[in-house]
């Protein structure tokens, strides 16, 4: 109490549990944003964080949400 934390000092709260994410249900022209999608969602499996997203399959929903499958990962959509 009393104490306030100054712009640029870490803190760690501890493991993050789960994530939101929220993107297009297209997957567009360019590969780079798929692969990006698909990047997150290996992190999220091998941190072992929750993905929590709509539920959508295609487009860069389904990107994510099937990379952290393919990872090992927990989802709930």
């Amino acid at each position: 109490f009393g104490q306030t934390m100054g712009p640029h000092q870490n803190v760690t709260a501890g493991k993050l549990a789960s994530l939101c994410v929220f993107c297009g249900a297209n997957t567009g022209t360019r590969p780079i944003y798929r692969d990006g999608a698909e990047a997150l969602g290996l992190a999220l499996a091998a941190h072992g964080t929750e993905l929590v997203f709509g539920g959508g399959r295609a487009g860069m929903m389904g990107a994510v949400s099937d990379a952290v499958l393919r990872g090992g990962g927990r989802v709930t959509g």
